[in-house]
């Protein structure tokens, strides 16, 4: 895989949210939180799956600055973390109610 496997997961979480903020949410979610809620959901599902198939098994520590985690917890509070300005990007755009 990679020297430092914290590179493949923190390379897959942006690569989708790339394809779900900038192709995926405007073509099928526009304005609708709903929507976003659902499709958000299926996107941190598959950064989870990617990571777990990657990973699984393996015994694999993840160094997050603070502590060392497993893949399921390294992978969501990172997806989180770089999701964060996507979603206030969006929301403003698409006038979700967040305000600056």
């Amino acid at each position: 895989m990679m020297d430092r496997p914290e590179i493949f997961i923190l390379l897959s979480n942006a690569a989708i949210l790339l394809c779900a903020y900038l192709v995926v949410y405007p073509r099928f979610v526009g304005g609708d939180i709903n929507r976003l809620t659902l499709n958000d959901l299926v996107a941190s599902g598959l950064a989870l799956a990617v990571a777990g198939f990657a990973f699984l098994g393996t015994g694999q520590r993840f160094d997050l600055l603070v502590l060392e985690v497993g893949w399921f917890g390294f992978t969501f509070v990172t997806f989180m973390l770089m999701e964060l300005p996507f979603f206030v990007w969006y929301a403003r755009r698409y006038g979700l109610g967040v305000q600056s």
